[in-house]
């Protein structure tokens, strides 16, 4: 559907639209937009650095365990075309306080997903950034968050090399 629209149609119809369906009372509704925002994202690198960063993080913070476990499970997917400061500056607080979510479920989509955010960050960024939540998700008390964390850990080694790893 993104191909077919011209980026004015999408910034007039499409993304106005979003923000106010992500902002419904509905958490189901919500749910959704975070399930598909990612899509949105493909229609054009500038409508995911503008809007829909707000929106992911807005979702990220929603009170329904269910709605940030789907924004979750987007985060590296949403921030692949992302200039790494804004990921460090607006999305990265939120994983932050996602690794600490009172949820297990939340806590395992994250884990799911955290080290796709390696690549778009690089080397220096990874390290200084997201190792030490890697390392927290390795030692939660849920063997599912950590499981989610290993079975990724080739996208760690990519980016930053084994020995990074081997020494923690």
């Amino acid at each position: 559907l993104f191909e077919k629209l011209s980026q004015d149609d999408i910034n007039e119809n499409i993304i106005p639209t979003v923000l106010n369906l992500s902002r419904d009372s509905s958490w189901k509704v919500r749910y959704m937009v975070a399930e598909k925002l990612v899509n949105l994202t493909k229609a054009g690198e500038d409508v995911a650095k503008n809007e829909l960063v707000d929106v992911l993080v807005a979702l990220l913070k929603d009170g329904e365990p269910e709605v940030r476990s789907a924004a979750a499970c987007n985060i590296a997917e949403f921030s692949a075309p992302l200039n790494p400061d804004v990921i460090l500056t607006s999305i990265l607080p939120q994983v932050c306080m996602l690794v600490n979510d009172p949820s297990q479920h939340v806590r395992a989509a994250l884990a799911s997903v955290i080290t796709g955010l390696c690549a778009p960050l690089g080397k220096e960024k990874t390290l200084e950034s997201l190792f030490d939540l890697f390392l927290q998700l390795l030692r939660d008390e849920v063997a599912e968050v950590r499981l989610h964390v290993i079975s990724n850990l080739d996208a760690v080694n990519q980016v930053v090399g084994i020995q990074p790893l081997a020494d923690s």
